[in-house]
Order: C-alpha cells, then sequence, then structure tokens
C-alpha cells in the first residue's frame, strides 16, 4: 500500500521541491526519508557526499537507506533511467508496495551540464509509470539557472516551497508536448572541421576517427566513440534523409563529432533515453546504444534536419592532436 502523499496514486508520483539553504534542503528531505523508513518504503539516494553526508547525521538510523555511490549512476540520462529501473525491478521483486528515491540531476549549479537532463525529467514521468516509485527531486534556488528551473517546472507535475508546501505546477508539459531547452553549441563546431563526409559509408567515418584519435584517447574510449559514429552514421543513412554529413573537429583538449541529415528526425520524444522496441535485433535500438556509452551524446534538431553530437575530452598528458 502507498503511503504519505502518493497514498491512492499509481505510476510515479513525481514532485520537485525549492530550497535555498542547507537548512531549507534538509527540511524537505528528512521527513520524507523518515517517513518512508517508516512506512517500510525502500528509499534510494543519489546525492554527492557532501549531501549525502548532511542527511545521515540527522537520521536516527542512516543504515536502511540505500545510497548510491557510483559517480556514474548520473553519467548520461539513458543509463540513469536504465540503472533505476533495474533497482525498482528488484525492490519489486524483494515485495515493496512504493519506492522512493531522491537525487541531484547534473546542472551547472552543482558543476555540470543540463544538457539532456530537461529530457530525462520529463521521460520519467512516461517511462516510469509501470512501477509504484514517489520521486522527490530537490533544486537548489541560489545555484540553479532560470532555465533549469523553468524546465524543472515544465517536467514536474507537483511542486514543493521551502516549508513543504506542496502544489500542482501550472506549467506541467506531459511527454508528448514537452518542449526541451536546445542544446549550447560547442565551440569547435564554429570551426572548420578537420574531416567532412557527405554520403559515405559508416566504415570511412569510422576510419576518420581512427586516423584522428588512435594514440590520444584511451582504448576503451576510442573504440565506444568508433561505435557511436558508426551507429549514428548507420542511423542517419537507414532512417534519415540525405544528404547525411558526418564532421570531425578535433582540439587538444577535445574531439567533436557531429552526424547530420535533413530528415525530421524519430517522432518519438524518447528517442535515445529507452530501447524503442523489446526486441534487441529489431531496428530502433541505435540511439539507446549510443546513449549507453561513456560519451557525452546530444541529439539536435535544427531547422535542416537532425543531428547526433558526440564528444570526447582528450587526457591532459595526451599530445597535440593534428591528424598524421
Amino acid at each position: 500500500m502507498r503511503t504519505g502523499a502518493a497514498r491512492g496514486c499509481t505510476g510515479h508520483f513525481h514532485e520537485a521541491g525549492f530550497y535555498r539553504s542547507d537548512a531549507e534542503f534538509l527540511g524537505l528531505i528528512v521527513p520524507f526519508v523518515e517517513e518512508g523508513l517508516a512506512a517500510g518504503d525502500p528509499v534510494v539516494i543519489g546525492y554527492d557526499d557532501r549531501k549525502s553526508d548532511l542527511l545521515r547525521a540527522r537520521l536516527a538510523d542512516a543504515s536502511p537507506v540505500e545510497f548510491i555511490i557510483d559517480r556514474g549512476l548520473y553519467s548520461t540520462p539513458a543509463r540513469a533511467i536504465a540503472t533505476y529501473r533495474r533497482l525498482f525491478e528488484f525492490h519489486l521483486a524483494m515485495g515493496a508496495d512504493q519506492i522512493r528515491i531522491a537525487g541531484d540531476v547534473p546542472h551547472p549549479g552543482n558543476g555540470r551540464e543540463f544538457e539532456g537532463w530537461d529530457r530525462y525529467e520529463s521521460a520519467v514521468n512516461t517511462v516510469w509509470q509501470d512501477f509504484p516509485v514517489w520521486g522527490r527531486c530537490l533544486y537548489d534556488t541560489s545555484t540553479a539557472s532560470a532555465a533549469v528551473l523553468d524546465a524543472v517546472e515544465r517536467t514536474h507535475p507537483r511542486l514543493l516551497s521551502p516549508d513543504g508546501s506542496r502544489y500542482a505546477s501550472g506549467r506541467f508539459q506531459q511527454t508528448s508536448e514537452f518542449q526541451a531547452l536546445p542544446p549550447p553549441p560547442d565551440p569547435l563546431e564554429t570551426s572548420t572541421p578537420m574531416v567532412e563526409l557527405v554520403d559515405r559509408p559508416p566504415f570511412e567515418a569510422r576510419r576518420a576517427v581512427i586516423r584522428i584519435a588512435a594514440g590520444r584517447l584511451e582504448v576503451r574510449t576510442l573504440k565506444e566513440l568508433i561505435h557511436g559514429v558508426s551507429e549514428a552514421a548507420g542511423n542517419a543513412i537507414y532512417h534519415g534523409e540525405p544528404p547525411v554529413t558526418v564532421r570531425i573537429w578535433a582540439s587538444p583538449r577535445r574531439i567533436v563529432v557531429r552526424v547530420h541529415d535533413r530528415g525530421p528526425g524519430p517522432a518519438d520524444p524518447l528517442a535515445g533515453l529507452v530501447p524503442a522496441t523489446p526486441d534487441p535485433l529489431a531496428r530502433g535500438w541505435g540511439l539507446w546504444l549510443i546513449h549507453q556509452l561513456d560519451i557525452d551524446t546530444t541529439i539536435i534538431r535544427t531547422g535542416d534536419g537532425f543531428a547526433v553530437r558526440l564528444r570526447v575530452e582528450i587526457p591532459e598528458a595526451g599530445p597535440p592532436i593534428f591528424p598524421n
């Protein structure tokens, strides 16, 4: 049986709270955790060490709380969705009636980019509807930007004031209606690319990546970049509209690959965040597979088509990058 404000609800009970200090943060998270523990709910926390320690210090017994220490949890939106889904399935198999989760998605206020995480916050309203999850997302209004807070109001059907009072978001948009924030361009994209391939087979893009990046990236990262470029180029050829253009930029610190076609891109608002079909052998898994890689991946809709951008950082010890 579901407890608290989620009593009587089905699916994902998704809400966001706002605070400006550690005291206000604790005022919103401590009751959420304590009430969940008292009801026998699994409580899953995905905060950084500082916030997790603040919470531990305020709980009479923090041992039942599942603190996720894997810093890779929020490496990409698609991986976070998949990781949480596995956790939900485990707790349901163990007999849970309700699962409470709370964590910080990346944004500039906590030192990360928000790119793509607005889509995540919107998507979980749909993709977690099969689970009795109560998600409480807390945002620090002293550090979160206006653009982030705007997206929060549009992706959470319920909002919390610092005093804990709950109210409906008048700006909430269903996943099918949500307008994601446009991703900022990478500065390298304003320069002349080192490689530009038009309507060429994916193996030529793979070969170009190897020529530019071999010896400058760790082997695992290089393999993932090759995989991602191959999937993106193949998707553009099979699902997009010509011309398909692959551009590669490189600097001493970063490699950027952009695969563009003239088509409108996938109509599914969840594209890349969850598999397109249950069958891994069927078409439609490419974008999701790319988003499972340890690579900064962005899908971009433009006035002249659709693009997938892949970015990797060059290790600081690596030499300057120039083609052979």
